[in-house]
């Protein structure tokens, strides 16, 4: 009963259409459109990022075959990635032949305590066609006696789809849902079937959105507020959760990881620090516990704590592009800016997809005076990432500093577009603008920034 069922994307094949269609859009169609595009590759991005995690931390066997289509034979390699350990499948991609970097679809998989699918996602591209992916899924899943049932969202968080099987009480089910029927009428499905069926599936695709807020491990600290992330309400009550299981079975260094994650994320930086701690008095070799203190210690500002716990991790794990992006950082916060570009350089060697790392390498080459680099790398990680607002700030600082105020001035603006109440970004716009002779505008974007609190330790590090 827990076979993946969704509609097969349609790969409507380019050639041979008569020419080229162009048609007008509206000033408010257009910006809809960027922002589809943005949000959707933004989606595709996260797959990806939980794949790479995965291959990182466990042990992995893969099986190929070639695919393509009636016009473009062996267009991808489809790569499927299982846990070696267990047999379940981690992810499936098709990587393009001639573009081996690009994903032309990417899925990947969450189980539950039972092995069986809970969450699964899936992006994908046209062929030759990578503005943005041409179809998203993300389906969420529910088993019962009996019964089977997901619902299917797009990463815009719409419900495009319901399926159950099954039986209740007998009577044999098999639903199938498309958007428009959602919710049926009672003629066409009882209401106490469809509430057996459905009832227990989240109604919005909320705290979905982020495939990788599903990977307990991962520490996305700058991410947790955004698109979908988890609310302090709900951290509140998974701590309160796991304190009561850590009353009843004290010597689980797990469950203290996993506090200390939580706390991390609500910023109780000091007991998240004492529960890491913990983790590591009872099992030395919980590297997650190594990495959430060396993140903590680096938030409170004791650097070299930070960084002699993210080397343990790193020793452990020398394939972490992410944990040599995080010791990068606080070498950048010690403003030892040589040994930040040497983790950050080795944080984009093993993985060139990593904005993160690119924006934060920029920072330390231009810290180095290395602005042409510097340039590089920002464009790089706004490149990967377009909706990522420290490297637009970044990007404008660097224009500014190369006397570029043009080039700045809608750098700036770009990040303002994305945070429009970031006291940094108006306070540099307000520099630029006097740059520019326009004294005027310069005072009232100082006078606006006046109003908002000085920023918190980022763990996206801007130039200064």
């Amino acid at each position: 009963m827990n076979t993946r069922i969704f509609p097969v994307v349609a790969m409507v094949s380019v050639f041979g259409m008569g020419g080229l269609q162009v048609s007008a859009q509206s000033p408010s169609s257009v910006k809809e459109s960027n922002e589809h595009a943005r949000s959707w590759n933004a989606f595709a991005e996260g797959i990806l990022r939980v794949h790479r995690y995965r291959l990182a931390t466990r042990k992995v066997q893969e099986t190929e075959r070639l695919g393509g289509y009636a016009r473009m034979p062996d267009f991808y390699r489809e790569i499927e990635y299982h846990d070696a350990d267990n047999g379940r499948l981690l992810s499936r991609i098709r990587w393009e032949r001639e573009h081996p970097d690009n994903a032309h679809t990417v899925e990947t998989f969450f189980y539950d305590k039972h092995g069986r699918v809970s969450v699964d996602y899936l992006a994908a591209y046209l062929p030759g066609f990578r503005n943005a992916p041409i179809q998203t899924l993300i389906n969420v899943y529910y088993y019962d006696d009996g019964v089977h049932a997901f619902r299917q969202f797009d990463a815009s968080g719409n419900t495009i789809f319901e399926r159950c099987q099954g039986d209740y009480f007998d009577r044999p089910i098999d639903i199938s849902l498309d958007d428009a029927d959602i919710p049926p009428s009672p003629e066409r499905v009882p209401n106490d079937i469809y509430v057996a069926c459905f009832g227990f599936l989240p109604l919005t695709a909320d705290r979905f959105l982020r495939p990788a807020a599903l990977i307990p491990d991962i520490i996305e600290t700058d991410r947790t507020t955004d698109g979908g992330g988890t609310t302090g309400e709900q951290l509140e009550r998974r701590i309160a959760d796991l304190s009561r299981q850590i009353a009843a079975s004290p010597n689980m260094a797990r469950l203290y990881a996993q506090r200390g994650r939580d706390l991390f994320l609500l910023n109780r930086l000091d007991d998240a620090v004492a529960d890491f701690t913990r983790a590591i008095q009872l099992d030395d070799g919980l590297d997650a516990a190594y990495f959430g203190r060396g993140m903590a210690f680096g938030r409170i500002g004791e650097l070299d704590k930070g960084i002699r716990d993210l080397t343990v991790f790193i020793r452990r794990n020398p394939k972490s592009s992410l944990a040599y992006t995080k010791r990068g950082v606080r070498y950048i916060w010690k403003k030892d800016f040589a040994h930040a570009r040497t983790d950050l350089e080795m944080a984009v060697f093993l993985d060139d997809a990593n904005s993160e790392a690119h924006d934060d390498l920029g920072v330390a080459l231009a810290q180095l005076g290395k602005i042409d680099e510097a340039l590089r790398h920002f464009l790089k990680a706004k490149a990967l990432e377009p909706g990522y607002q420290k490297v637009h700030h970044n990007l404008a600082m660097v224009y500014y500093m190369t006397d570029d105020l043009d080039g700045a001035l809608s750098a700036v603006d770009d990040s303002l577009r994305l945070r429009p109440e970031n006291r940094s970004s108006l306070l540099l716009k307000g520099t630029i603008l006097e740059g520019l002779g326009r004294h005027a505008e310069a005072t009232a974007v100082r006078e606006q920034a006046d109003f908002l609190p000085q920023g918190n330790w980022s763990e996206r590090s801007a130039v200064r």
